[in-house]
């Protein structure tokens, strides 16, 4: 299944929005899927109570730190590329 992400700004699919947030669901999966799929129960079934809290409690983060977060991500799977070249 797909659907258009506001994120993104394109077409994810529905696995893109279960793994985005390391390995754990989008902050926004209920509000897009909501009219698509009983996703409650889905991520119930999926998920454990705890990772569900960690995922949708507390304050979402700023669009400037998901960039850092973005940026540190790509800095450290590029320092690893770059261990494995000798670079």
């Amino acid at each position: 299944m797909d659907i258009y992400c506001t994120q993104l700004g394109m077409v994810a699919e529905f696995s893109y929005c279960l793994s985005v947030n390391d390995g754990m669901p989008c902050r926004n999966t209920v509000g897009c899927w909501r009219e698509r799929t009983d996703i409650m129960k889905f991520l119930k079934a999926a998920f454990t109570e705890e990772d569900l809290k960690k995922c949708f409690g507390g304050p979402p983060k700023t669009r400037m730190e998901r960039i850092i977060d973005s940026l540190e991500s790509a800095n450290s799977v590029g320092s690893n590329a770059d261990d494995r070249t000798g670079r």
